[in-house]
């Protein structure tokens, strides 16, 4: 066999040492290799260095045991800034080398001294760099610059300069754009805290990025990508003009509460009011038009900037209707007819069927340029006055053991007009009173949401400051407690609180108001009719008006119309509503023959902390509405069927019946039924309406359906969580709500 030998040349290594990254250690390194000398780096000693030849230390100390330990390794120490000295090396050892450099600025011929210096085998261990002399060079070397001129001025460079110069022209005007929205934000924050709003650095921003942009706008629409930047500008403009308008609304707003509530006006303030009013209406209807236009003109779709869409979309249609109310009162004001309203205080922690307890109601006119005083009066004074005998509903004089029915009970429909028509019964019958143009329902909720509108009132015949957080306590001290029918605490009590309002209209927030006011409305602590058809179909339209919903569905042939309205009436002479929360679960189940089964849960929580009043047992005759052709099967309460049930089938299917919860208890009421109309074979739109009671707390409401598999969602207009053939969707009884599912049965 034959045997060849290879010789193997190793390379040498070397490591250096430095904390800083200076520039010619990149230069050294090269070098090194140059030389075959491996070169590798590292900011700190490490503990294993018997594999490095050569360790170049910058400016950092090494032990002499280190050093003495690895015998086979040349150390070479650099130090910077040194000036040059002589150094005693008689008791260094051996392989430790030193380069003392004045200056930083190494180069390479610098380097190529260092390297001999360190890997010749000259007994030298002490190196002088002076770099003074060679900095001075430096530093008197005039360099060619027309060669440098040449170098730079390339047709490739040429090119780059162009595009760049090119680009950064067309896009010089999205900084000033992007500016621009920043402080249109601002102003907008601004505005929400009622703080002073300055336009004029989003106006001179917008102005400079038109300006760059109409230079540039040709090339854009070369391109055909002129909407993107055109909708950015438009948005910008539309929202600075928002931004005025809303801020010479409230100036508008805040004119017209110096005059709103005088009486008898001269012609120079009835045309001021007219001429604010009209200002008003102007500003609405630019912001409403701007509003749409932004919709419109948002470029980006995500769920972000739909919400913003919707929002928008949403304020728009607000302010319409502010409008015609705006309208209204305008029409009604200015006529010399006087309008009469009667406004009922409702008592939602006593709650029934219309809203809540009528402890009062109020009486106010307008006309002639003036709105005259909220006289409140007392409920109990109108019913000593009663002189006939009318049937109470059968709860009433069943749990309340009232035989005779009173202006405070009727309200026991579930239907604000209903209910409206029979409170004019017992005005007329009462007080005499008739020739009212509408009515309004406010609840105890409603009044405390339009409290945070307004600083603390002071009432100076209570000696009390009332706000939104401890109205109801207040009004419990003063009005129920040690009432007794014929007292006029609790009229005195609310004349004082509608006087501090009105004296205090001046330091109102307009913002805070109406939004508080939009927000009773929506969740029916406020509801209201007017006997003007025109002006009631905005709040009809709305679901303002309180009233029991007729659902109809007009989206296909094959629509089945489902409806449930639950409702509460405290017939416990008490205000344990104040602690009752309900929960609502509605599971609908649709099997292979297309039938529709029900299972509600509803689930009442009594936290009253006693039995003593306002608080205490929560009795309750609960009735629910549901659709006429649908067949009950079981009502339980807590597992146990419910047998004393009372059921009425006239317009709706009418089921009602008594039950009730100690305080700290919870109770479970089920409540299964079907529909007689199926879903049938082909498209079919499911219609669902859930109606809130007026005056309710906000109530938790799950949906949940189980379909059949032959049956599929191809449409809703909610969210919901869906799992094969079971959708579950989490919402809140704001107010009535209305479920469209389009479904698909083979």
């Amino acid at each position: 066999m034959k045997l060849s030998t290879e010789i193997v040349d190793e390379k040498q290594k070397s490591l250096i040492v430095s904390k800083r990254d200076y520039h010619f250690i990149s230069i050294l390194k090269n070098e090194l290799k140059r030389v075959s000398i491996s070169p590798f780096s590292s900011p700190f000693i490490p503990k294993n260095i018997k594999m490095f030849n050569y360790i170049f230390v910058i400016n950092e100390s090494i032990s002499l045991e280190q050093v003495d330990k690895n015998k086979n390794s040349i150390f070479i120490h650099i130090f910077f800034g040194k000036k040059n000295q002589s150094v005693n090396t008689k008791f260094f050892p051996k392989n430790i080398k030193i380069i003392s450099v004045n200056g930083n600025h190494l180069e390479k011929d610098e380097i190529d001294k260092i390297l001999w210096f360190a890997i010749s085998k000259s007994e030298e261990t002490v190196l002088n760099l002076n770099l003074s002399q060679l900095v001075k060079k430096k530093i008197n070397f005039t360099p060619d610059l027309s060669l440098s001129y040449k170098k730079f001025v390339t047709k490739k460079n040429l090119i780059y300069f162009s595009i760049l110069t090119f680009v950064t022209i067309h896009l010089a005007f999205i900084p000033f754009l992007m500016l621009s929205f920043y402080f249109d934000y601002q102003n907008y924050l601004a505005l929400k805290k009622n703080s002073s709003v300055d336009i004029n650095n989003a106006v001179v921003t917008n102005n400079i990025s038109k300006k760059l942009y109409s230079i540039v706008r040709p090339t854009y629409l070369l391109f055909g990508i002129a909407i993107l930047p055109d909708n950015l500008t438009d948005i910008n403009e539309k929202s600075q003009t928002i931004i005025k308008q809303a801020q010479s609304l409230i100036n508008d707003f805040k004119g017209l509460e110096e005059i709103f509530f005088q009486q008898q006006k001269t012609l120079q303030q009835k045309s001021v009011l007219n001429l604010r009013i009209q200002k008003i209406k102007n500003s609405l209807t630019i912001i409403e038009e701007d509003l749409d236009v932004i919709a419109q003109k948002i470029p980006i779709k995500n769920k972000f900037f739909d919400k913003i869409k919707e929002k928008l979309i949403e304020q728009a249609d607000n302010i319409r209707k502010a409008q015609k109310i705006i309208d209204y009162f305008q029409k009604t004001i200015s006529q010399e007819k006087i309008s009469k309203y009667v406004i009922f205080f409702a008592n939602n922690m006593e709650l029934r069927p219309g809203g809540g307890f009528i402890g009062s109601f109020g009486i106010f006119e307008i006309g002639n340029y003036s709105i005259g005083e909220i006289k409140v009066y007392d409920i109990y004074d109108a019913d000593g006055q009663l002189t006939v005998h009318l049937e109470p509903p059968k709860p009433i004089s069943q749990y309340l053991n009232v035989p005779h029915w009173f202006f405070r009970d009727s309200n026991f429909s579930p239907d604000f007009f209903t209910n409206y028509q029979k409170a004019l019964f017992f005005l007329e019958r009462e007080m005499k009173m008739t020739d009212f143009s509408g009515g309004i329902l406010i609840t105890t909720t409603a009044v405390e949401n339009i409290l945070y509108a307004f600083n603390d009132l002071y009432l100076p015949d209570f000696k009390e400051y009332i706000n939104a957080k401890n109205f109801y306590l207040k009004t419990q001290l003063y009005v129920e407690k040690k009432f007794f029918p014929g007292s006029i605490q609790k009229k005195t009590f609310l004349s004082s609180i509608v006087r501090q309002i009105k004296n205090n209209i001046d330091t109102v927030d307009i913002k805070t108001l109406f939004s508080q006011v939009k927000k009773s409305l929506d969740e029916k602590q406020i509801v209201v009719f007017f006997e003007d058809q025109n002006f009631q179909s905005l709040f009809d339209s709305s679901y303002w008006s309180g009233r029991v919903i007729e659902p109809k569905c007009t989206l296909s042939k094959n629509c089945v119309i489902d409806y449930v309205f639950p409702y509460d009436a405290n017939v416990g002479a008490n205000k344990a509503n104040f602690f009752i929360n309900r929960f609502f679960n509605l599971k609908i189940k649709i099997d292979a023959q297309g039938k529709i089964s029900h299972l509600l849960s509803l689930q009442y929580k009594n936290d009253s902390p006693a039995e003593i009043f306002p608080t205490g047992y929560y009795r309750n005759y609960f009735q629910i509405l549901l659709p006429k052709n649908s067949i009950l099967d079981q009502i339980t309460k807590d597992g146990v069927q419910v047998e004393n049930i009372d059921q009425i089938d006239e317009k709706y299917k009418q089921i009602g019946f008594f039950f009730e919860l100690a305080p700290g208890k919870t109770t479970d009421i089920k409540i299964s039924y079907q529909l007689n109309e199926p879903i049938k074979k082909g498209t079919n739109i499911y219609q669902l309406v859930v109606q809130k009671q007026t005056g309710a707390k906000n109530s938790d409401l799950i949906l949940e359906f189980e379909l059949n598999k032959s049956i599929s969602i191809l449409n809703q207009n909610f969210s919901p969580i869906v799992k094969d053939n079971q959708i579950i969707y989490n919402t809140n009884l704001l107010t009535d709500k209305i479920f469209f599912i389009e479904l698909t049965k083979e």
